[in-house]
């Protein structure tokens, strides 16, 4: 059951990264000629599709290592860094 809870979490987290993520993106103001850095699309990426990444990840080593819960809680604080991360490239 605690096995369930932990990756329900991660689940949770991940799912609320990536909408975080996709409502962080930065975009041009309308009648704005200024074009997206690279710094901000590297951000937007990261933050959309890193803490999905993240988590195949986590799930992936989880299921080679057969250490289950313990790889969950790691994969809750990389998808946490993972959108941290984006956030600071693209505010």
């Amino acid at each position: 059951m605690v096995l369930l809870l932990g990756w329900l979490c991660v689940l949770a987290v991940t799912v609320a990264a990536v909408l975080f993520g996709q409502t962080a993106r930065t975009h041009p103001v309308a009648g704005s000629k200024r074009q997206l850095t690279t710094r901000a699309r590297t951000g937007a990426a990261v933050s959309i599709t890193g803490p999905l990444l993240a988590a195949a990840i986590g799930l992936a080593v989880a299921a080679v290592s057969g250490a289950w819960l313990a790889v969950a809680v790691g994969t809750v604080a990389a998808v946490v860094v993972t959108a941290v991360l984006g956030l600071a490239l693209a505010p």
